[in-house]
């Protein structure tokens, strides 16, 4: 579990199915955002996060679709051709709120026979997230809006003319949009840390969805673990907006648990 645990607090995307101009025109990114939150579509999403901190930089790249509904991400599916901990095993996951279904080649000799999934069922912070920020929380958005600092038009991406949104803001300022911002493991940012100052960047296009952000920030280690400052610096595209997505669970039959593994003491 520790090799995607990771990479899932701070990885991931937001979706929205595009709009006729005169539409779009009446609507906002927030808004367009509430409306897709709610849509029951997908999106299609690639991302390059890259961790540095004492020794060597870790990079993740993933790819998948996130499901949304209900007014939160409700299901994903991503794909990481390296995992983060060593960086040499493939990796798939399908995540619920509620469990998390793994499939990786660095498990595969232990799986009992038959099986090709192992579950853990454990609760899961599904968001559409770049770095840190959690993109699919609609005040978070607006607050990054708000401290827009430079606004140009930008490139395509996705098929569409995109507006570029630069600005900065604080880990405490993104607590205080959103109550459940986390960083490290499950800590909420005080001190210090929330005055850690997170760079992005927003392409949104003509529809005001986001096509793209890139995120950069450094912080003095990761609170009750170190003490050595991490730089993280994500850079996620988004696709498809508003595509017919339903993800499922691995049929039954072809899941263990992780008690099932044959790991040799």
């Amino acid at each position: 579990m520790r090799q995607w645990a990771l990479a899932l607090s701070i990885t991931s995307v937001i979706s929205i199915m595009p709009l006729p101009a005169a539409a779009a025109a009446r609507l906002d990114p927030v808004a367009a955002l509430r409306r897709q939150l709610t849509s029951g579509d997908g999106v299609t999403f690639s991302n390059v996060l890259v961790s540095r901190s004492a020794g060597k930089p870790l990079t993740l790249r993933q790819s998948g679709i996130h499901e949304l509904d209900q007014g939160k991400v409700v299901a994903s599916d991503i794909l990481r051709p390296k995992d983060f901990t060593f960086g040499k095993f493939r990796q798939r996951l399908i995540l619920f709120p509620d469990r998390v279904y793994e499939q990786s080649t660095s498990l595969r000799k232990y799986l009992p026979e038959g099986k090709s999934w192992v579950i853990s069922e454990s609760k899961q912070s599904l968001a559409l997230s770049c770095g840190q920020m959690r993109l699919s929380d609609p005040a978070t958005l607006k607050a990054l809006l708000a401290a827009t600092t430079v606004k140009r038009p930008a490139s395509v991406y996705d098929g569409t003319r995109t507006t570029l949104h630069e600005g900065s803001i604080t880990f405490g300022e993104l607590a205080k949009a959103d109550p459940s911002f986390r960083i490290g493991v499950n800590h909420r940012p005080t001190g210090k840390y929330a005055r850690v100052r997170v760079t992005w960047k927003l392409w949104i296009g003509q529809d005001q969805l986001i096509r793209r952000c890139h995120s950069s920030s450094t912080q003095p280690g990761i609170p009750r673990l170190s003490d050595e400052p991490l730089q993280l610096v994500d850079d996620i595209r988004l696709s498809r907006w508003g595509r017919a997505t339903d993800i499922q669970a691995p049929p039954a039959d072809l899941v263990a648990t992780y008690d099932e593994l044959n790991i040799p003491e």
